[in-house]
């Protein structure tokens, strides 16, 4: 009986236990202030890790010229699975470019080019018109390919783009963000034929039914070797002017095994005011930023599982009651060459830790994270991890839970209706235990009586029993057998 009361008096503390363990549910540096820039909007970022180098007025609305041609040409590269597919070039798709003034290749109506010459002559000559015959061959008609550009810029989740043609003349409603133009350019990149296209320092066509072969060099002058802009690690992209863009560029480069990617837009001077030698802005600053870049960044460890940036509290742990933090694995970023360690920091993000830090804790378990700072500007966002393992305290951890568990006012109901069930089934069983030791006293009297004895008052069975021994025991046993068989012989 004492061990069934002793499991009653734990089961609430049992079951306070169980509700308490039920489950309840890279930042980037921008370096503007070491190379100077005349275009409005500037935007460099590594391709290989994503670290913005030059960020200038990336987020304004503009328009883009021919950039707008980047969009055009992947959307058609995943939308034609046989780019020999031979499209016939119509005067009214000519009529759309009519009184523009605009690039062209000098297509004619009823000339015959595939869609793969359509798009080198797109990327590689600039073409206005093949933009427009590739909308057509696409979605039927101009307007409804512009849609589908719409479209595709929000697939992408471009926040500031909208286009209104396929080429990038200047219109009302017309234009796009750096930042914007990175996420089509990222994406475009993926695609081998895109990247063959846009590298092409020249384009031969084969020989069409208008015209013989011909040849264009493209408008990415970066390309071209021994013109005054060349620059050999360029790979491409696109290039734009119109008056409203000024002088625009979206291109990649790589050296040293480091890739980057640049847009400029807004280059000043005027379109108007291009000369031979010297005069486009965006190629200039395009090919001033990658030597700065590729002189004076390198990749650099910022932070290692050595550093030790912080130490927190740590509840149910034995023997300890904090845990030193460190960065959960190595981190490199792109950091100028001449930079030294004091200038890199690395800050805990206190919003980032949990409401409680719980052992056990194993070497390497994530908690928490940091910032890495380069003269105070943000280079990159790390996860901290455990530098040692912190092992649990058991009794401080059921005490614990189960001030947790009595914290919620349901959990503190449910244990007053067991504490009450309990002090019932208690009452019950001490009066049970009175009604059957009455029972007993009464039975032994009778007994007594019967066997001649004299009555006895206050006597429990336990207080015979253990006063008689076995001997007596047999004695009544035979003088009990006696008696009945006495009284029935009477009868």
């Amino acid at each position: 009986m004492e061990k069934a009361l002793k499991k009653l008096y734990i089961l609430p503390l049992l079951l306070a236990l169980l509700v308490a363990l039920i489950p309840i549910v890279p930042a980037h540096a921008a370096y503007n202030a070491e190379v100077e820039f005349t275009s409005d909007i500037v935007y460099m970022e590594s391709l290989d890790q994503g670290t913005v180098i030059f960020n200038k007025n990336a987020d304004k609305k503009t328009p883009m010229a021919s950039l707008t041609k980047i969009t055009t040409a992947i959307l058609v590269l995943e939308r034609v699975d046989d780019l020999q597919r031979v499209c016939t070039v119509t005067q009214a798709e000519l009529d759309e470019l009519k009184n523009t003034n605009s690039s062209t290749a000098g297509l004619v109506d009823g000339e015959e080019l595939t869609i793969e010459q359509l798009l080198y002559l797109l990327m590689v000559h600039s073409a206005n018109e093949a933009a427009v015959i590739l909308a057509h061959e696409i979605s039927g008609n101009t307007a409804s390919f512009v849609d589908e550009m719409n479209a595709y810029a929000k697939k992408l989740r471009c926040k500031d783009t909208h286009y209104v043609n396929p080429h990038g003349l200047d219109a009302e409603g017309h234009y796009s963000t750096a930042n914007d133009l990175a996420i089509i350019i990222r994406h475009a990149l993926e695609n081998d034929m895109f990247r063959q296209i846009v590298g092409c320092a020249t384009y031969t066509m084969d020989a069409t039914n208008k015209r013989p072969a011909t040849t264009y060099n493209n408008t990415n002058s970066l390309l071209t070797q021994g013109s005054y802009y060349s620059y050999t690690p360029c790979l491409g992209i696109k290039t734009g002017t119109t008056e409203a863009a000024g002088y625009c560029l979206a291109s990649y480069a790589t050296q040293n095994g480091y890739t980057y990617m640049t847009i400029i837009i807004q280059g000043p001077e005027g379109w108007k005011n291009r000369t031979a030698s010297g005069g486009n802005t965006a190629f200039l600053e395009t090919i001033r930023a990658y030597k700065w870049v590729f002189d004076n960044v390198k990749l650099t460890p910022i932070a290692t599982p050595k550093d030790k940036v912080a130490s927190v509290d740590v509840k149910l742990a034995r023997k300890t009651d904090q845990v030193t933090l460190v960065p959960a694995k190595e981190v490199q970023a792109l950091i100028p060459t001449q930079v030294d360690s004091s200038s890199i920091s690395i800050e805990l993000i206190p919003e980032s830790l949990p409401e409680e830090v719980l052992a056990p804790l194993k070497v390497g378990d994530k908690v928490g994270k940091a910032r890495v700072l380069y003269a105070g500007e943000e280079l990159t966002t790390i996860d901290l991890a455990a530098s040692e393992n912190v092992r649990r305290s058991w009794p401080a951890t059921a005490w614990y839970y189960l001030k947790k568990a009595f914290s919620h006012w349901p959990v503190r109901i449910g244990a007053l209706v067991l504490l009450l069930a309990l002090i019932a089934l208690l009452i019950w069983l001490r009066l049970r235990k009175k009604q059957q030791k009455d029972s007993n006293l009464n039975m032994i009297r009778i007994r007594h009586d019967i066997d001649g004895g004299s009555p006895l008052r206050g006597v429990s069975t336990e207080q015979i029993r253990g006063k008689r021994s076995s001997l007596q025991r047999k004695r009544e046993s035979r003088r009990r057998h006696r008696s009945r068989n006495y009284w029935r012989t009477k009868r």
